[in-house]
């Protein structure tokens, strides 16, 4: 262990405004872009073409599975994009049977929600990441309205599970001309991060959380790639220099057989079963979800509103990502901008026509478009998302859309809004608190045993503390300043250990053990 730590500043509070406004580098993503607009486009063409446009756009629910696999190694992509495919499909399955035999905003409102939470907290808990959980409360909902509607529920399941097949036979479209395209990009990712914490004069826990997440990102890329030796020997390389930052020994042997290399994410089982519990980010994010999209749909019923399920989705995308109030609400500002904006070019959209193969290729670009922006600036990004959603679910007509959906924007931004500070509005407290006492009950399981498995488990849990401190100074800063000094040193401390683990002479356990035992193990001993 180090004997003398660096100093950590405290965690910078992003200004809203530069959330807002700013367009940052995303890289490249034309090619997503054409994958997104072709997953639409030519499953949906070809029912056109023969004489199905009626439910062509339905193509469009299992076509939201091709954003699953952006950024994923061709050896898995198929697989990752089929299973989210698959989930789609039950969605859209779910909506239809609940919008044929229980028609009625209550149905739409409690199963909408449902599959709401459950889709946060298995996102979140498993950190899949963007595109999130949005798409599958979107399908369950969008399915329902349109066999309410009249839509044939066997028509609208094979048309998503069409979009589905298109979605992952176009992701594997790069595989021809450049088969490792995304291990290597997740490898140059982290490589840089690694640069910007090294070279930073005083660098902050975000960067130094930036570069610890990259590393195990790729690590995770090159082992679903099937671990390519040039690709290692770059990562293991970046992964040495980022413990040498931190003031560590040497993080990885440049020795060590292939066998011995950091292990992927941890299990499906591991991380669902380790988020529930009450003082989780998973947990309670899915709770604050659930409460207020049901308040959220149940006024917009109230209100007399059409589609309640909109004020649902709308609640959802601003409480999706957890516990940070600075990102939440920046994200409700850039929805209710982003769908003013959209209904506006959903207007101009209507007029151009309705034929079959116009429509499909209408939405087929604004995919593309979705894709360019969505993860560079949201608001703008939802420009593209709310004409989308319109056309899909079956919306012909401008003008009660149009009020109906501004309003129950409008309602669920306002409530997700206020949610964060009536309900729990010290949650993001105890969950700090609680990623704590993981970090040291992994470290003090890893003492006992430090096995591969392990340490893997205990670098998992340092990046998740140091999300739920970044989450508590955007909500909290007066509250972590005391607070800051002990969490910087138990993070170094993890570290540490998990350098100490590649070292040649044996682990002083007692000493280590004393390091991470709470405070109040250490007054008992």
């Amino acid at each position: 262990m180090s004997s003398a730590l660096p100093e950590d500043p405290l965690p910078r509070v992003v200004r809203p405004r530069a959330l807002l406004f700013v367009l940052p580098a995303a890289g490249r993503r034309w090619s997503a872009g054409l994958r997104a607009a072709a997953a639409v486009a030519l499953p949906g063409a070809l029912l056109a073409l023969t004489g199905h446009a009626d439910v062509a756009l339905f193509v469009t629910f299992g076509a939201f599975a091709v954003l699953y696999g952006e950024g994923r190694p061709y050896r898995v992509r198929a697989r990752v994009v089929l299973t989210a495919g698959l989930l789609l499909l039950l969605a859209a399955a779910l909506g239809t049977a609940v919008g044929r035999t229980i028609p009625s905003s209550v149905a739409v409102i409690v199963v909408v929600t449902a599959v709401a939470m459950i889709a946060v907290y298995v996102v979140d808990s498993l950190r899949l990441g963007p595109p999130g959980a949005l798409f599958f409360a979107l399908v369950c909902g969008g399915a329902m309205v349109a066999t309410e509607a009249g839509a044939h529920p066997a028509a609208l399941l094979a048309c998503t599970a069409a979009g589905a097949v298109s979605s992952a036979v176009v992701s594997m479209a790069g595989f021809l001309a450049d088969r490792t395209k995304p291990e290597r990009t997740a490898v140059e990712r982290a490589v840089r991060a690694v640069d910007t914490f090294a070279t930073a004069d005083n660098p902050s826990a975000e960067t130094r959380h930036a570069a610890g997440a990259a590393i195990s990102a790729a690590w995770n890329a090159v082992h679903d790639a099937g671990r390519r030796p040039a690709l290692t020997n770059t990562l293991i390389t970046a992964h040495r220099r980022f413990a040498d930052a931190t003031g560590t020994p040497p993080a990885l042997d440049e020795t060590a057989p292939r066998a011995a290399l950091p292990l992927p994410r941890p299990g499906v089982r591991y991380r669902l079963r380790r988020a529930a519990t009450l003082r989780s980010h998973s947990t309670v994010t899915a709770l604050r979800v659930g409460g207020t999209c049901a308040v959220a749909g149940s006024l917009s019923a109230a209100l007399g509103l059409g589609r309640p399920h909109w004020a649902v989705l709308t609640a959802l995308v601003v409480l999706q990502q957890g516990t940070d109030r600075v990102h939440a609400n920046v994200r409700g500002l850039q929805r209710f901008a982003g769908t003013a904006v959209g209904l506006g070019l959903f207007a101009v959209l209507v007029q151009l026509g309705s034929s079959g193969l116009v429509v499909v290729a209408i939405v087929a670009v604004l995919q593309f478009c979705i894709e360019l922006f969505v993860a560079r600036n949201y608001a703008v990004a939802v420009v593209f998302i709310t004409p989308v959603a319109l056309l899909a679910g079956g919306a012909a007509v401008a003008g009660p859309v149009i009020r109906d959906r501004l309003v129950e924007t409008v309602l669920g931004v306002a409530l997700a809004v206020l949610s964060q500070y009536l309900v729990a509005p010290n949650a993001h407290r105890t969950t700090f608190r609680w990623t704590e006492s993981r970090v040291r009950e992994a470290a003090l399981t890893l003492l006992r045993d430090p096995v591969m498995p392990l340490r893997r488990d205990l670098q998992f849990e340092l990046e998740g503390t140091t999300r739920a401190a970044i989450d508590s100074a955007h909500n909290d800063l007066g509250w972590l300043r005391p607070r800051w000094p002990a969490h910087a040193a138990l993070v170094h401390h993890g570290y540490d250990l998990l350098a100490a683990c590649w070292a040649p002479p044996p682990l002083d356990v007692d000493a280590w053990t004393r390091v991470f035992q709470s405070p109040a193990q250490t007054r008992q001993n």
